[in-house]
């Protein structure tokens, strides 16, 4: 039987990582050539066998072998081609088999492709990414076993989570795991930083294109999971701070927070000790999010039900949390500091601190606001829900400081606080955001679509938007022009400063698209066959009532809808109910179209089972979230960018070169 081959290999994956682990403390220690590569051996025997132990499942989901528990309970007979692949990671046994399995792929290229300065730290390296993988195993063979037996094999499964059946949750959990285990390599630099007792220019280098990865991976995550929630769920939104969303968004805020701080260490040499703190917090901050997700002490249509794994969990973060704390207290004297003296005047580094402290306060925020309803049940045994109004409260004060932080880092340098031809950047961009802003505002419909309450703020933020915007690219026109826009040269030394010029232009861009979520506006209108109505200025008409047809495996109820605007058909909407074999009750499929400036929204409510002519529509105008999608884009576009950043014609200061020297 393969499943018992399954749970074999994962078992031997535990013992390789064991050992590797006591090896890799050992070739710490002793300075062992042979423990240090035994070691690398024994993690890159757990990944070969971990990937074929993930083969095997992958293949048992094929073959519909219902034997193993978690197919049954996750497939079908009908389940379509592509789903009865993300099957596997639809539940709790297969999402930490396939994160285990991503992450000891990481492990792997990461100890084989470190430059020659990292190798005197490499054995305190593996011994962090091995302890973590052995744990990660010992959970997979102990309470997380995906190969568990059940006997007699049914002739059918019970199905996959039907919400899961969509494109977006076929991409969206593998690109966020392998977000999660690039923050493992940062993490385990960050830990033999401690333990070496010293940062090098190569430690820098490699966090940060770990990081990098990370961020890129961890954004189009993100937001694949925001585009699911928005297709899938019916309610006109993509995100809604539930606890799911908010402990996969705190990662990425201190990824970023990372990013931000690797840079002035680059440049300057301070703030070592800091980026070392954010590169724990990062890796601590996934595995606070799988608690919540795994242990069942949150409602959420992310999460799974409650199960042993999640004390398990619990105990992890708690050593985590423990181990590294005293590392640290007891290591972080040995990290000395940078040779040039600190000042921090108005300059590029201030604004980047600045930016720091904003994203770290928001991820403080989101923190007590995720954690505080388990505390209160905890404690007095009443759950005290935190809702999106608390969220919203800071989200909007966050997204101003952002956009002045952002603005100046930018268009400041490091230890000045001279702006080159800033008084033409400033002004002229204060000029510009003027019509700019009056186009936002137009196409954006603003006027008639937002709350009297809110106007200001959003006129406010509109502006603010246009005016950091147009900063950006006048200093990106000074930098060309510095370089009589020679695009060869300027591409070839500041692909970093382009990649980061990207990222905060999209940054921007976001902020405009997320301020169309406090001015959507919405109706509710029930049809007969044949009817129509106005909204928003478009007429809404439905020919033919309730129109069923099967498509993959699933029934669907559509009404189809034409929109108009005048006598112009613009758009063919297809809302419907989906209806799976495996499931008595529907689940809704959204009917979209749109353009630049809004979407509209169609939900189909309702409709009469007898005969299908009258039915009951959702209608939502979502007013710029195609900026979003642009805007997350244009992030991982320039984080791409940056990561191809080779240029050290300007190296870091600083540096202390260093060699492993090892006994054979």
């Amino acid at each position: 039987m393969l499943a018992n081959y399954g749970f074999f290999l994962l078992y031997l994956c535990f013992i390789c990582c064991f050992y590797g682990f006591l090896a890799a403390i050992g070739a710490a220690v002793w300075r062992h050539r042979r423990l240090y590569l035994s070691s690398k051996l024994a993690v890159t025997s757990s990944c070969v066998f971990v990937v074929i132990a993930a083969g095997i499942m992958i293949y048992s989901f094929y073959q519909r072998d219902y034997s193993i528990a978690y197919i049954a309970k996750n497939s079908s007979n009908d389940l379509p081609s592509l789903f009865t692949l993300t099957a596997f990671w639809s539940s709790l046994e297969g999402s930490h088999m396939l994160w285990t399995t991503l992450l000891a792929i990481v492990a792997t290229i990461a100890v084989w492709t470190h430059s020659k300065d990292n190798e005197h730290v490499i054995p305190y390296v593996l011994a962090a990414l091995q302890a973590v993988l052995a744990w990660m195993f010992y959970l997979a063979i102990s309470h997380s076993d995906p190969f568990v037996a059940s006997l007699p094999a049914p002739p059918d499964g019970r199905g996959m989570n039907e919400l899961l059946q969509n494109g977006y949750m076929a991409i969206h959990p593998p690109l966020l795991f392998i977000g999660y285990t690039c923050l493992a390599v940062p993490f385990a630099y960050s830990i033999a930083a401690l333990l070496y007792g010293d940062i090098t220019e190569g430690w820098l280098k490699a966090v940060r294109r770990w990081t990098l990865v990370a961020f890129v991976f961890l954004t189009a995550a993100i937001t694949l999971g925001g585009r699911w929630a928005y297709v899938e769920l019916g309610w006109a939104g993509y995100w809604a701070w539930d606890p799911v969303e908010n402990s996969s968004f705190m990662p990425w805020l201190m990824c970023t927070a990372l990013l931000h701080s690797l840079l002035v260490q680059d440049k300057l040499g301070h703030l070592k000790r800091l980026s070392i703190i954010l590169g724990i917090a990062g890796f601590f901050m996934t595995f606070v999010g799988t608690f919540l997700t795994r242990s069942g002490v949150v409602s959420s249509v992310h999460s799974f039900a409650e199960s042993p794994i999640g004390p398990n969990y619990l105990a992890y973060l708690a050593g985590l949390m423990l181990i590294s704390v005293s590392i640290f207290a007891f290591r972080a004297p040995s990290i000395l500091p940078a040779d040039t003296e600190k000042v921090w005047g108005v300059s590029k580094e201030s604004a980047l601190v600045m930016t720091q402290f904003l994203l770290l306060s928001f991820a403080a925020i989101i923190f007590i606001g995720t954690m505080f309803p388990i505390v209160t049940e905890a404690l007095t045994k009443q759950r005290i829900t935190v809702q999106a109004p608390y969220f919203n409260l800071f989200a909007p004060w966050i997204g101003l400081g952002f956009i002045v932080s952002i603005t100046m880092g930018q268009l400041l340098r490091y230890q000045s606080a001279k702006i080159p031809y800033g008084k033409q950047i400033i002004f002229g961009s204060v000029a510009v955001a003027i019509p700019l802003s009056f186009i936002l505002i137009y196409f954006g419909d603003v006027m008639s679509t937002v709350k009297t309450s809110s106007l200001i703020a959003q006129l406010v933020g509109l502006y603010l938007s246009s005016w950091a915007i147009s900063c950006l690219c006048g200093d990106l026109f000074i930098k060309m022009k510095d370089l009589n826009f020679n695009y060869g040269i300027f591409f070839k030394r500041n692909l970093a400063y382009f990649g980061g010029w990207l990222a905060h232009i999209g940054a921007m861009i976001a902020i405009i698209g997320f301020m169309g979520n406090y001015r959507g506006i919405e109706k509710r209108v029930s049809l007969n066959a044949g009817q129509s109505f106005e909204f928003y200025g478009y007429r809404f008409e439905m020919d033919h009532g309730i129109v069923v047809k099967t498509e993959k495996n699933a029934t669907l109820y559509t009404a189809p809808m034409k929109v108009y605007h005048g006598s112009d058909l613009i758009y063919d909407l297809h809302p419907a109910q989906s209806k799976y074999p495996t499931k008595d009750q529907t689940f809704n499929e959204i009917g979209i179209d749109g353009n630049m400036w809004h979407d509209i929204y169609v939900v189909l409510v309702d409709f009469d089972k007898t005969d299908g002519k009258r039915v009951t529509f959702q209608i939502n105008i979502n007013p710029t979230v195609r900026f979003v999608w642009l805007a997350i884009m244009i992030i991982c576009a320039g984080g791409l960018v940056a990561l191809f950043d080779r240029y050290r014609g300007n190296k870091s200061r600083d540096v202390v070169a260093g060699e492993w020297e090892v006994a054979v």
